[in-house]
């Protein structure tokens, strides 16, 4: 299943705040996917809010390297088989 371009940029937040260099995942879908859910479990229930502020401080901290390691990071994303599961739909239940 494909990502929408929500889900893509979240998982991307979360790999830019992993603090992994470029080199180490841009070409490993594995360590990709091993950094993004590190990170996830590392930030905890909200964990989206907080990689957000942090991608957030580096824009403006470092906006020379912040854009080209998004970048990085959204390629990296969009090359490795996420599994997306949409749990299915609920049955109405009558009383």
């Amino acid at each position: 299943m494909r990502s929408t371009p929500r889900v893509t940029t979240t998982l991307a937040t979360f790999l830019f705040v992993s603090q992994a260099p470029v080199a180490e995942f841009a070409k490993n879908p594995a360590r990709t996917r091993e950094l993004v859910h590190q990170t996830a479990d590392r930030l905890g229930p909200d964990g989206v809010a907080d990689a957000v502020a942090e991608v957030a401080y580096e824009y403006g901290k470092h906006p020379e390297t912040a854009a080209a390691h998004m970048r990085a990071c959204l390629l990296a994303v969009k090359s490795t088989d996420f599994r997306t599961f949409v749990p299915a739909a609920r049955l109405a239940v009558s009383r």
